[in-house]
C-alpha cells in the first residue's frame, strides 16, 4: 500500500499545481491524506474544491482545529497513514509523473532501504529551471556533499548525516518501519525529514537515489538556503550571524543524538565517538581556538562531514 502525506499552511499560490502532479501519478496512491495548519488563505478552498472537482475518494482532507507547526503537522500526519511505502509531501512543488513509480520500484528492489531521497530540480515561482553554480563534491543542487562520486543508489551511514541532511523532506519515501520507530521517539528538535533519515543511517539504510523526480520551486516563502556565491569577505560580514546558526543547529543535532542513543542499540564507541565529536564542535563554536580545532581534527566526522573550503575557514575564523 502506498500513501501521501501533505501538510499545508497558506500555500493557495502553487498547490493546485502540486495537487494535479499528484493526482497525474503513473502509479496512484492508495490514499492522500492532506491536513492544513489553519492557513489564512484560500489554500483551504482549494484543496477541497480540487477533490469534490476530481472525485478524489481515496483523499482525505481536513483543516486542524488549531495551528501546530509543521514539525506536529507532519506528525499527526504520519499517525493516519496505512501505507507500507510512505511519500512526504510540500504544498509548492510539482511532481515528476513517474515519482511514485520509481521510487516505490526501488524500495522493492532493495527491502534493505528505509528511507529514499530523489534529486530535485530547482525552479522559479514559474517552473522556469533555476541554476547554480556545483561546488566541489557537492550534489542535488548543492545539498548533499559527499567525497566519493555518486552512484544511481547511494547508502549514507551515521557518520555522513551529523551535520546536514541530504535533500528535503518533500523529495523523499519512507518505510513503515521507519514512521513506527518516528513516532515513538520523535523529539521535535530537530526537521522531521532529518530525524527519519538519522534513524535509518543507523543502519547505514538511509539512500539517495541520483535522479530528478520534484521540481523544488524556490520562492521567498520556502525555507530551503542554497548559497549560490561565497568569499572570505562575504563570510566575515555575516559571520556572527552564521555562528549563532551553526551553533544552534549542532545544539539541536546532540540533543537528538542523546534521544536516538537513549532509544536504539547504537554501538557504544560509535555513540561516545560521535557525542564527543559533537560536544568538541559546539565548544568550538562558543570560542574558537587552535587547541579546540586540533581535537577536532583527530575525529573522522569532523571530515567526513566538513568540506575543505569549511575546514579552511574554521582556520580563518581563530
Amino acid at each position: 500500500m502506498i500513501s501521501v502525506v501533505m501538510a499545508t499552511y497558506n500555500g493557495e499560490k502553487f498547490i493546485k499545481e502540486q495537487l494535479y502532479s499528484i493526482k497525474n501519478q503513473e502509479l496512484q496512491a492508495d490514499e492522500v491524506i492532506i491536513r492544513d495548519d489553519c492557513s489564512e488563505d484560500k489554500t483551504a478552498e482549494i484543496v477541497k474544491s480540487f477533490i469534490a472537482n476530481n472525485n478524489l475518494k481515496k483523499w482525505n482532507f481536513e483543516v486542524n482545529s488549531s495551528n501546530k507547526g509543521f514539525k506536529k503537522n507532519f506528525y499527526d500526519l504520519l499517525k493516519l497513514v496505512n501505507g507500507d511505502i510512505i511519500f512526504l509531501s510540500d504544498q509548492d512543488d510539482v511532481w515528476m509523473a513517474n515519482k511514485i513509480s520509481t521510487m516505490s520500484k526501488k524500495i522493492q528492489e532493495n527491502p534493505q532501504i528505509e528511507t529514499l531521497n530523489c534529486g530535485i530540480k530547482l525552479v522559479d515561482q514559474n517552473l522556469n529551471a533555476v541554476e547554480i553554480k556545483p561546488r566541489k563534491n557537492f550534489y542535488n543542487a548543492n545539498l548533499l556533499y559527499s567525497e566519493n562520486t555518486l552512484q544511481n543508489l547511494n547508502f549514507f551511514g551515521l557518520e555522513n548525516m551529523i551535520k546536514r541532511n541530504i535533500s528535503p523532506g518533500c523529495s523523499m519515501c519512507i518505510t513503515r518501519k521507519i514512521k513506527e520507530q518516528f513516532l515513538k521517539t520523535y523529539n521535535f528538535v530537530v526537521a522531521h525529514d532529518w530525524y527519519m533519515n538519522l534513524l535509518a543511517s543507523l543502519n547505514n539504510n538511509c539512500c539517495f537515489l541520483n535522479e530528478q523526480l520534484i521540481d523544488y520551486r524556490i520562492h521567498q516563502e520556502n525555507t530551503l538556503g542554497l548559497a549560490t556565491a561565497w568569499s572570505v569577505r562575504s563570510k566575515l560580514v555575516s559571520f556572527n550571524a552564521d555562528n549563532q546558526v551553526k551553533l544552534r543547529e549542532f545544539r539541536e543535532l546532540s540533543i537528538t543524538f542523546k534521544n536516538i542513543v537513549e532509544n536504539y542499540a547504537i554501538n557504544d564507541s560509535q555513540g561516545l565517538q560521535i557525542q564527543n565529536y559533537l560536544n568538541v564542535r559546539i565548544s568550538f563554536l562558543m570560542n574558537p581556538k587552535l587547541r579546540t580545532l586540533l581535537k577536532l581534527r583527530k575525529f573522522s566526522e569532523y571530515f567526513n562531514s566538513t568540506t575543505i573550503r569549511g575546514r579552511i575557514w574554521d582556520i580563518v575564523i581563530i
